[in-house]
């Protein structure tokens, strides 16, 4: 994985810690595998479009705040 995918695995990761939604909520909100979420939080494949907006709109976020040098308490240095 390159640095843009580890950074928006980390972000996702993040945002599911300040929120308190767990892993098993996100597969049952976004119908999302756990296997395709696992690997993609770990940053062991990257998140598509759709993922991420899945994700978003699953943790209550703007899909903004999941990607670098946008959202909250981000610098904008990607």
């Amino acid at each position: 994985m390159d640095f843009l995918d580890r950074h928006i695995a980390d972000r996702v990761a993040l945002a599911m810690s300040e929120t308190g939604v767990g892993f098993g909520q996100i597969v049952a909100r976004t119908g999302l595998s756990a296997a395709s979420l696992g690997d993609r939080v770990g940053a062991a494949a990257p998140f598509t479009a759709v993922d991420l907006v899945l994700v978003a709109c699953a943790l209550g976020r703007e899909l903004a705040d999941l990607l670098p040098g946008q959202g909250r308490g981000d610098s904008g240095a990607a």
